[in-house]
């Protein structure tokens, strides 16, 4: 799973950061325009996660996951090939549908292959896929735009689309869509006889398992704030170096890539943090650290100060998708948790998508990123606002049957 989110998030997603600056350099175009090409590859994003969950309970992941990355690898190589503000437009579009694709169902496979109790440290170590591609992104992207100016970010495209292809290979030959196909439990399951099950119910239900779950629904909501707060980190940095900080492109990419070595841990060390305190009271910290970083590098230009709020920030970047979507089977049963992941990272889509036409708006308007990573850091305190109040609710076991979370579902006692 770590290739996937490296090939779906690292490749798919996060390279854009460091090869975004020099498509608007190339392709002549304004901040406005760089934002909508952000933004579409959040639109394809937030077209695929509301229909994955369906596709994955018709096709099994294992299919999902290898056609998505198939469709990820288009789009860079459209992306490679682009003339034009639509040609950029269509193949980052393309690179959002298969990102949502490959993502949801491949964070919903760690949720069979993984007990409860462990699946927010199964999550985080996933997620290190993603900052590894920052890293590769930050060191190789630059590298190749100074050996070849005027061509070296679209070789870049080329090369994550090979790798993508080699990453959706590899799925084919060694993926499983259950444990119980090489006759296994999932890993860290008790042997207990007698445990709690979900009455399986009828894909119908879905609605009342989830549309109508309120504990999904203030989850999403959240979600929502760090999808909007986080992308001038993501995808914005290296440009904010180079042109509000005065940074080369260099040493611009050797801090984005720093960025994605550090936060290679990040999932893992909060969710397991998490796994051993609560879903939402870590996301309130995590979101709380965040807005202080992003104040941080809004006021200041120190190079030093820069790198150090750059390093906090990475330590707790991928803390938030990976509570989310651990917490998401803390609320419904198994069999819906994909359809749940798929609609709670609906609203994170739709967070991501209105973000970088906010902040292109804002920074033409302005002239500088300042505003805009003000707007980020009171959104991620929001964020942290919305997480202290979940806990509340779920602390006191408010619509919650033996305070265990699950609001939407009945419990069984079944002897294996």
């Amino acid at each position: 799973m770590v290739l996937s989110v490296l090939a779906c998030l690292g490749f798919g997603r996060f390279a854009l950061g460091a090869i975004l600056p020099f498509m608007k350099d190339d392709l002549r175009l304004s901040y406005g325009e760089m934002g909508l090409v952000a933004s579409s590859v959040f639109l394809g994003y937030l077209i695929s996660v509301t229909t994955v969950g369906h596709f994955v309970l018709r096709y099994r992941p294992k299919k999902v996951i290898v056609a998505s990355l198939f469709v990820i690898a288009a789009g860079m190589v459209v992306n490679a090939n682009a003339a034009s503000f639509w040609t950029a437009y269509f193949g980052s579009f393309l690179i959002g549908i298969g990102s949502g694709g490959a993502y949801i169902p491949s964070l919903g496979l760690l949720g069979q292959w993984f007990s409860r109790e462990r699946k927010g440290m199964a999550l985080g170590i996933a997620m290190a896929g993603a900052g590894i591609g920052i890293v590769f992104s930050g060191l190789a992207v630059p590298a190749l735009v100074e050996i070849d100016p005027v061509s070296g970010w679209r070789y870049s495209w080329y090369i994550l689309a090979a790798g993508v292809v080699l990453i959706s290979l590899a799925n084919w030959m060694t993926i499983r869509n259950d444990p119980s196909e090489l006759g296994l439990k999932p890993i860290g399951e008790t042997n207990d006889k007698s445990k709690p099950t979900t009455k399986k119910i009828g894909i119908g239900s879905a609605q009342n398992h989830v549309y109508k779950n309120k504990f999904i629904w203030l989850i999403g909501l959240n979600y929502l704030a760090w999808g909007f707060s986080y992308i001038i980190f993501s995808t914005f940095l290296v440009d904010y170096l180079m042109t509000d900080v005065g940074f080369d492109k260099q040493l611009a990419g050797t801090y984005f890539s720093i960025a994605g070595i550090v936060s290679i841990i990040s999932g893992f060390l909060w969710g397991s943090i998490s796994d051993r305190f609560g879903r939402m009271i870590t996301l309130a910290v995590v979101f709380g650290i965040q807005c202080f970083m992003l104040l941080t590098i809004s006021f200041t230009s120190s190079p030093s100060l820069l790198l150090a709020s750059i390093i906090l920030y990475s330590l707790t970047l991928w803390g938030v998708p990976t509570i989310m979507n651990a917490s998401v089977s803390d609320f419904v049963d198994t069999l819906f948790v994909p359809i749940a992941m798929g609609f709670i990272t609906l609203f994170f889509s739709i967070g991501q998508f209105i973000s970088p036409m906010v902040t292109g708006f804002l920074i033409d308007m302005s002239g500088s990123y300042f505003p805009a990573l003000l707007l980020s850091a009171t959104v991620s305190m929001l964020g942290g606002f919305g997480c202290g109040r979940l806990y509340k609710l779920t602390n006191r076991g408010q619509n919650l049957p033996n305070n265990e979370g699950k609001a939407t579902y009945q419990t069984v006692e079944q002897q294996d």
